[in-house]
């Protein structure tokens, strides 16, 4: 069995003033962030032993975040873009308030749309699926991953044996939550579809 950690990155700058961020790069977080990213670093410590593998997503606010969890567990972060956030193309940067709604195109499953013209949902499984199927080459007795919002869901769907048609929107990924799977990563691997 693995125990699988999963950390959201504190609030970001552009979290507070409600922006898409999708993959861009150097979007720091707030002190509000810093203190998020403390607790969850001090949540993780009880859950997994020293110096088990820390895996970051390597944008600014996720890296951070795995910083202070890393300093709470003592292990220095390992970047992985597969861990990034779901890329959102030309919608990165914009208001919530500059949004607007997009058709979506007939007969399209909403989960294989690359909205603003970035990745889909599948897209953003592959990685994720991708990144397990490493782990389950010599799984690991822990580990844990600082993410994003959208990846983490999908992630969640994966170690659930799901797709990224299965993500869970009714789940709360507030900034800074820690939550843990305890699986066999062999298991895992194998039941999930090839898409």
């Amino acid at each position: 069995m693995t125990r699988i950690v999963l950390v959201r990155h504190g609030q970001s700058t552009w979290n507070l003033e409600h922006r898409v961020q999708g993959q861009t790069m150097e979007v720091p977080l707030t002190r509000r962030g810093h203190r998020q990213a403390g607790e969850a670093g001090r949540k993780v410590a009880v859950l997994v032993p020293r110096h088990t593998a820390l895996l970051s997503s390597d944008q600014k606010r996720a890296l951070q975040t795995a910083q202070r969890v890393g300093r709470a567990i003592g292990s220095t972060p390992q970047t992985d873009a597969r861990l990034r956030e779901q890329y959102l193309g030309d919608m990165e940067g914009k208001l919530s308030s500059e949004l607007h709604e997009m058709p979506v195109p007939e007969d399209a499953d909403i989960a294989e749309v690359g909205w603003g013209g970035g990745e889909s949902l599948l897209d953003v499984w592959r990685r994720c699926r991708d990144l397990l199927d490493d782990l389950a080459q010599n799984p690991p007795e822990a580990v844990v991953m600082v993410s994003h919002g959208d990846t983490l869901r999908v992630m969640l769907s994966a170690l659930s044996g799901g797709t990224h048609r299965d993500c869970d929107y009714s789940l709360a990924l507030t900034n800074g939550i820690v939550m843990y799977r305890d699986l066999d990563l062999h298991e895992l691997v194998e039941s999930l579809p090839d898409l």
